[in-house]
């Protein structure tokens, strides 16, 4: 898992981050597709873009985490 903060000359800051899907499946022994681990990434489909205050990179943060805890493959659901 890899996080980044872009901070801007405007005040604002860019949050961001990746997670190498394939390559932690393949230590847990798990293939996906051809079993090609790299470039197989999981990321935000969009990034989030605030101000450069700590609150709001605190509070991205936790919407992140809690995105990545909701994930249930064993129970995917709709």
């Amino acid at each position: 898992m890899t996080l980044w903060v872009h901070a801007y000359d405007d005040g604002t800051a860019l949050f961001t981050w990746e997670f190498a899907v394939a390559e932690y499946l393949a230590d847990q022994g798990i293939q996906v597709g051809d079993g090609e681990i790299l470039n197989l990434f999981m990321y935000p489909q969009q990034d989030e873009r605030g101000p450069q205050e700590a609150g709001w990179l605190t509070s991205v943060m936790d919407r992140t985490e809690a995105l990545l805890r909701s994930l249930n493959f064993a129970e995917p659901g709709p």
